[in-house]
């Protein structure tokens, strides 16, 4: 069996978060010998081979790299994870093959070993690609065996399809991508690599199409969520910030004339403005934006348009797929719904009741 010591040395030093001058200032000799211990120039005597174990707090077995092979299952997988995250890729991949050979049929090891080769690919800009789509594809066939639940055979096999584009295959990866869409996930991937295809650049919009109304739905409801956890740890700054952001989103993606449901997700924002102004004692400003909640929900209820593609810039998708919202109907509904809550409405009501009093 072939000893790496200066691997060995340079993984424990790194683990243990020192450099090569600190190593060298522990152990009383200089850099460079450190240095050429790591690169294999030269072995410290046995002596200091003893003194670096205790150090390091292992054995001289292991350093020898005869201990890898009394790792279990668990313990293997985490070091080719190791060996991934350090971006060391050429004695990590000869540790992942030893490690399959010994743990040919675990997903963990399989797995990781695909993620290491999938990173080197990139790296190396196509290197590896072939062995990393063989390790992934066999790590769908353990896939019982996984606990982690954000991975998944769709996690893999868009993996699968990343290290096709790096073959420039990419009618394969388009193809893998396409049988995993699930809920438009790929569409953004499918529609950017279709549309470097003249053949395909026309169907490749209405992938994009779907695509950009989906992230802007995603960055609605993640924009709500900070809303609301800021609120709760009473942070209200971010909230304006955030809001204003996500209200020139939307205004971005929308017709300036047309009515859309763009304008009823805007009724949402304006109503959270004016709670944000109003929990900082500026009723005037809460005000202001609970009657811009009001004109928004009356344009949008004078002419309601539920589906997607109305109004929208850049939508080219044949579906007429429709949006909508658990906030009410209509948008004054949303506003009214929002006021008869007990913890988000409480702030607002009595201003709301004034303005809708009036005439």
């Amino acid at each position: 069996m072939e000893i790496r010591l200066g691997e060995s040395i340079r993984r424990l030093r790194k683990e243990a978060g020192f450099t090569q001058e600190q190593l060298a200032e522990a152990m009383s000799v200089s850099v460079s010998a450190v240095h050429k211990w790591e690169s294999d120039k030269s072995t410290p005597e046995l002596e200091m081979l003893v003194d670096l174990a205790e150090f390091f707090e292992t054995s001289v077995d292991a350093m020898l790299n005869y201990g890898w092979q009394k790792l279990n299952m668990g313990q293997t997988a985490e070091r080719i994870s190791a060996f991934k995250n350090e971006r060391n890729f050429e004695e990590g991949m000869r540790f992942a093959e030893r490690a399959l050979q010994k743990y040919p049929n675990s997903f963990d090891v399989v797995y990781e070993s695909g993620l290491l080769y999938f990173m080197s690919m990139i790296h190396y800009r196509g290197k590896s690609a072939q062995r990393a789509i063989e390790l992934l594809e066999r790590s769908i066939e353990l896939i019982d065996q996984n606990t982690d639940e954000t991975i998944g055979v769709v996690t893999i096999q868009n993996q699968i399809a990343g290290c096709y584009c790096y073959l420039d295959n990419m009618e394969k990866a388009v193809e893998v991508l396409k049988k995993n869409n699930i809920g438009g996930l790929n569409d953004a991937k499918i529609g950017l690599l279709m549309s470097q295809d003249p053949e395909k650049a026309e169907e490749s919009l209405g992938y994009l199409s779907d695509a950009l109304h989906n992230y802007y739905a995603r960055i609605y409801e993640i924009c709500i969520g900070y809303a609301n956890a800021y609120g709760t740890l009473e942070r209200l700054e971010p909230i304006e910030d955030m809001m204003h952001w996500l209200l020139h989103i939307g205004w971005g993606l929308k017709h300036p004339d047309a009515v859309n449901i763009i304008d009823k997700t805007d009724v949402r924002i304006y109503t959270i403005l004016a709670e944000v102004r109003m929990l900082q004692g500026d009723e005037a400003g809460a005000e202001k934006w609970l009657r811009e909640a009001k004109k928004a929900a009356l344009r949008f209820d004078a002419n309601p348009q539920y589906r997607t593609a109305h109004g929208m810039k850049y939508y080219h998708s044949s579906e007429k797929s429709m949006s909508y919202d658990d906030m009410g109907d209509t948008g004054m509904a949303m506003i009214e719904n929002y006021m008869a809550d007990e913890v988000e409405g409480k702030n607002l009501r009595p201003l709301w009741a004034k303005i809708q009093s009036e005439k």
